[in-house]
């Protein structure tokens, strides 16, 4: 396996985990027609993403034995 196929699978975690999180806390916090909802969802997305993506990936490519430099 690549690294390419290895970025391409962290990211497609990270954003099922980025759906997930935002839609969830966006529930929490906001009913369901406030307009408000959506921006806070794209934002708590937009966090999520840039924080778990390097630690996703690094974990995988730990996980599969993969060098970057491959």
């Amino acid at each position: 396996m690549s690294y390419n196929i290895v970025s391409i699978i962290s990211i497609v975690i990270t954003a099922l985990l980025a759906l997930l999180f935002s839609h969830y806390l966006s529930l929490v916090f906001f009913e369901d027609a406030n307009n408000f909802r959506k921006i806070v969802q794209l934002i708590i997305a937009i966090v999520v993403m840039t924080t778990f993506y390097a630690s996703i990936k690094y974990i995988l490519l730990k996980y599969m034995g993969i060098n970057e430099k491959e």
